[in-house]
């Protein structure tokens, strides 16, 4: 089976509450999404290839460890949480 039989099985097998979701991500891998100047100019943009500052670094560590010592909760959670 070829990588296009693969992906109409995949979209056939979906349950409707995912098709929404399935079709803006098919989308977004599409050739004519690049039509649209901000997904253009997205696509286009250089590597972020700037150091990170110390301030950063910090910011990105005490995230991890929130992380890890399970501070955080998935977005999914959250929307269940405020009933959403």
């Amino acid at each position: 089976m070829n990588a296009r039989e693969q992906i109409h099985r995949l979209v056939d097998a979906l349950p409707d509450d995912a098709l929404d979701t399935a079709a803006k991500v098919l989308n977004g891998l599409s050739v004519p999404s690049l039509a649209d100047p901000v997904t253009s100019a997205l696509a286009k943009a250089p590597i972020d290839d700037e150091p990170v500052t110390d301030g950063e670094a910090e910011a990105i560590e005490e995230g991890e460890r929130d992380v890890a010592d399970g501070e955080v909760i998935t977005a999914a959670a959250l929307r269940v949480r405020l009933g959403l």
